[in-house]
């Protein structure tokens, strides 16, 4: 699955837990002792499940026939369900004595009237249930199309534990089985699922579609989409590929369908065992849920993560062909060997997300996109330097709990950035021919982390480089944080560099009170040198490093997820010769000097003069990841003395490379520049530059009368600059323009550009516009990120609005709703009121369970407002020197 993201970087918290013993043997799976709330004694083989749904009732109408092993003689079958009634219940064609469904513990107890004895037995029953409204189980997804016809579709998301709400169940991931589906819809819809159609009846107005079996699977992989859908397809390499859309929307997927041929190839290769299903259909859903979910061969996607329209940008591509790369992964790593219980989630989605970026960066290298990665890493190193976060692996006591695994920052990103740093640290071969030796040894069945690790400690091989990889990832998988490792440099009479390496857990509050010890694959590099591997195990260790008149990175390329801090001197070396670094080595000190400043171990200066020394280099990560630290320091300021003062210090420092771009497209611009241009551009509207903000007006003016003058890429920056001082006459322009959106990708910019107006009436009519039916339902996603858009200039106006109008605006998110309330809305809303006040609201709003995650939200607010008056003392030190000379 990949995880929806709002306007800020979510990430859900989960309990914190026992570091586990990183010298013991990592766990192995067994499936007599995973983890689950069902018994093991019976065990269905197959499925046989067929439904009538009926979308105008929301109802399900049911016949289930489940072949069961009976491990030993019982008298007893349980297995899960929800909101359903069962009826006509037999074994083996005869009735039982007694059932039992609650949906408290979404269970059913069967209970038979006498013990059946070992071996293979059928299960039968009829049975009703309900059709979801929003996007658990078997939904309805009403919609309206770009002309505006109104339209509704069903289809499913079974992620983690919805599955028994379309069908009774064992839904839990170790119990793997075949599945048969038969479903009856109206005859003019278009139908799909796993496997392709094995048969289709007619009969009057309804049609029976029966679908081939399926291979052996964990129940939320069962996919069923049916409604006014049309496809393009192609058959590639054995392959049958399929783009399914609202009926005239299906040449959005032209894109996608080229991708997922040239993905697929690439993935049979890298995994050495083929794609096992004849056909790949990705179903585009308008709305529903923000993301896309790995069935196995139905991948189901927000349609805006696989269409593309004329008015898409560089940005919507590259989001399409990573979220691809990303599901199709799953296919692997998730469908063919799943986790065999959700403490083990990361092997899904950090796997996924790594192999997912690894897949993007090969086939699109013009856009750098591992350094594009490196925002995704950060937001993850934010969120880890926290007291309260958990680890990799973490503990789900059952599988109810098992939506609190799903946290972006940390079983995506996090997990993602170790194993990339793990594959450098093997090699890329080697750590390939670990994870062949995974799929092949494992397919079609369930592991834990030790399963991997054991196939990669094979692959390292006896005395090589990668021999007990196990010993290094389990360091970082079993423990929460990161090290901060400190460089002290001594120089011989040669010139000659020595550098001690020393490390400590990282926290943003409290540096130097957390525990923690790692096994730290560092890169070191000494000028334009090769880069040397290091492994760091302890503390004094002391290693060779160049010259003491050459630049000196400990983490070359920005692979290694840790925190690098330099001696004085060394630091002075870099930041003088900055500009010769590599583009990777930049970046890495980049985002160390900030957070080292964010945690009061370094000053603002020593970040802002390497901000300074990178001139007119024309690099997208470092760029933007400069211009994201000064709005984050210019919001800080506002309503203090230093505000104006700062303003101009970050106007000044990003004109030069302003004026190098200059505002209109060039035809030997690459990817990066493109989003470049646009960065610097926006950050100077945002901080008062006069000569931007005319020349944005100038053009808006031009679009006002012909919406064709100013290209997709180039809207967004100019719309916001001109949102952002808009009177009220260019407001009516702006709303004019956003109600008049030809799609839903062009909905997405020209709202979210409305939502940027300081003037607090304007504000208050954004508001209004948010909770308005102008936002199609299928965008309903979108509404709580307008909102967010809104807290950075008007806090109490979008708390007010979000505490007015809570469930609606959450409810597009279930079933995570309550774990964004406890966990991202203290993140949106520190400015709106004080922290206390705020967590005892929420805590009025979630329950009990949540509190580990409420704390981890509180920590991340408190920490703000903290940040914000070491700042804005830190900026005015920094700062009054400048305005001095000047």
């Amino acid at each position: 699955m990949r995880a929806g993201v709002l306007s800020l970087a979510l990430a859900l918290a989960f309990p914190a837990v026992p570091v586990l013993a990183r010298d013991a043997a990592p766990a192995i799976f067994n499936f007599a002792t995973a983890p689950g709330r069902l018994p093991k004694n019976v065990v269905p083989l197959e499925y046989s499940v067929a439904i009538t749904p009926d979308a105008a009732a929301r109802k399900i109408a049911g016949k289930e026939t489940i072949l069961l092993d009976f491990k030993d003689a019982t008298a007893t079958i349980q297995f899960n369900s929800l909101n359903q009634k069962l009826s006509n219940v037999l074994l083996d064609g005869k009735p039982v004595k007694s059932v039992d469904s609650s949906d408290d513990k979404q269970l059913t107890t069967v209970t038979l009237n006498a013990p059946a004895r070992k071996g293979r037995h059928t299960l039968s029953f009829d049975y009703t249930g309900q059709i979801e409204t929003k996007a658990v189980g078997l939904f309805a997804q009403q919609y309206k199309t770009p002309d505006g016809v109104q339209g509704e579709m069903l289809s499913t998301q079974f992620e983690a534990t919805d599955a028994r709400r379309m069908f009774p169940c064992w839904d839990e991931p170790a119990f793997r089985a075949v599945f048969k589906l038969s479903v009856t819809v109206p005859a003019k819809w278009a139908v799909y699922s796993n496997m392709p159609p094995a048969s289709r009846k007619v009969d009057g107005e309804l049609a029976t579609t029966s679908f081939g079996a399926t291979p052996k699977m964990a129940s939320y992989l069962v996919e069923f989409s049916a409604g006014d859908l049309a496809e393009i397809s192609a058959d590639h390499n054995g392959t049958h590929f399929n783009v399914v859309a609202v009926k005239g929307q299906e040449e959005g997927g032209r894109a996608a369908l080229a991708a997922a041929q040239q993905i697929l190839d690439d993935y049979n290769d890298y995994f050495g065992v083929k794609y096992p299903l004849p056909k790949l259909t990705s179903i585009a859903v308008p709305g529903g849920f923000s993301g896309a979910m790995e069935n196995w061969g139905a991948i189901t996607y927000n349609d805006q993560a696989l269409l593309i329209t004329p008015s898409s940008t560089l940005a919507n591509r590259q989001g399409v062909f990573s979220i691809q790369a990303h599901e199709m992964a799953h296919q692997w790593f998730g469908d063919l060997v799943t986790m065999g219980w959700w403490d083990d989630l990361w092997l899904n989605e950090s796997f996924a997300s790594w192999m997912a970026a690894r897949e993007t960066d090969l086939r699109n290298p013009s856009w750098h996109w591992w350094e594009r990665e490196d925002a995704t890493k950060e937001e993850a190193m934010t969120s880890d330097a926290q007291a309260s976060v958990h680890p990799i692996v973490q503990h789900v006591v059952n599988e109810l709990e098992a939506s609190s695994a799903f946290d972006p920052a940390i079983t995506y990103s996090k997990g993602q950035a170790v194993l990339r740093m793990l594959e450098n640290h093997m090699g890329p071969e080697r750590f390939r021919q670990g994870i062949r030796s995974y799929m092949k040894q494992h397919a079609y069945s369930n592991t834990l982390g030790g399963d991997l690790w054991r196939a990669l400690d094979t692959a390292g091989g006896k005395g090589g480089k990668g021999d007990k990889v196990s010993a290094i990832a389990t360091s970082w998988t079993t423990q929460p944080g990161f090290p901060l490792v400190s460089v002290a440099a001594t120089c011989g009479a040669d010139g000659k560099r020595t550098v001690t390496l020393t490390q400590q857990r990282f926290l943003l509050q409290g540096l130097g009170t957390g525990k923690g010890h790692w096994q730290v694959p560092l890169q070191v590099r000494s000028g334009s040198g090769a880069v040397k591997a290091v492994l760091l195990t302890g503390d004094g260790q002391k290693i060779e490093a160049g010259n003491c008149a050459e630049t000196l990175t400990v983490n070359a390329n920005a692979i290694g997820y840790y925190r690098v801090a330099y001696d004085q001197a060394t630091l002075a070396r870099n930041t003088r010769d900055f500009s010769k670094m590599t583009d990777g080595d930049r970046i890495a000190m980049l985002d160390d000097q900030w957070a080292l400043a964010e945690a009061g171990a370094a000053p603002l200066g020593s970040y802002l003069a390497l901000a300074s020394a990178m001139g007119t280099v024309q690099n997208q990560r470092s760029w933007e990841q400069i211009t994201g630290v000064l709005a984050t320091i210019e919001s800080y300021e506002r309503g203090a003395p230093g505000h104006d003062a700062f303003s101009s210090y970050a106007r000044n420092l990003i004109k030069p490379l302003s004026r190098q771009l200059g505002w209109d497209a060039r035809a030997d611009d690459t990817p990066g520049v493109v989003k470049l241009r646009r960065a610097v551009l926006t950050g100077l509207g945002a901080w008062g530059d006069a000569e931007v903000i005319a020349e944005a007006r100038k053009r808006f003016a031009g679009f006002v009368a012909d919406r064709g003058s100013i290209a997709a890429e180039d809207q967004a920056t100019v719309l916001t600059i001109v949102a952002l001082g808009a009177t009220p006459a260019e407001f009516e322009q702006l709303h004019a323009i956003a109600r008049g959106a030809k799609n839903e990708t062009e909905v997405r910019r020209y709202y979210q550009a409305l939502m940027a107006v300081r003037d607090p009436a304007l504000a208050r009519q954004a508001v209004a516009i948010v909770m308005s039916d102008e936002i199609p339902k299928q965008a309903g996603t979108v509404r709580l990120g307008l909102l967010a858009r809104l807290t950075d200039q008007h806090p109490q106006l979008a708390w007010s609005s979000f505490t007015t109008n809570a469930d609606a605006l959450l409810a597009p998110f279930e079933p995570f709703g309550t774990l964004y309330l406890a966990q991202y809305v203290p993140e949106l809303f520190w400015r709106a009121l004080p922290p206390d006040e705020l967590e005892a609201w929420i805590k009025q709003k979630v329950p009990a369970e949540l509190a580990p995650q409420l704390a981890r939200g509180m920590e991340s607010a408190r920490f703000k407002h903290t940040e914000q008056a070491m700042m804005r003392k830190a900026a005015d030190a920094a700062i009054a020197p400048k305005v001095a000379a000047n």
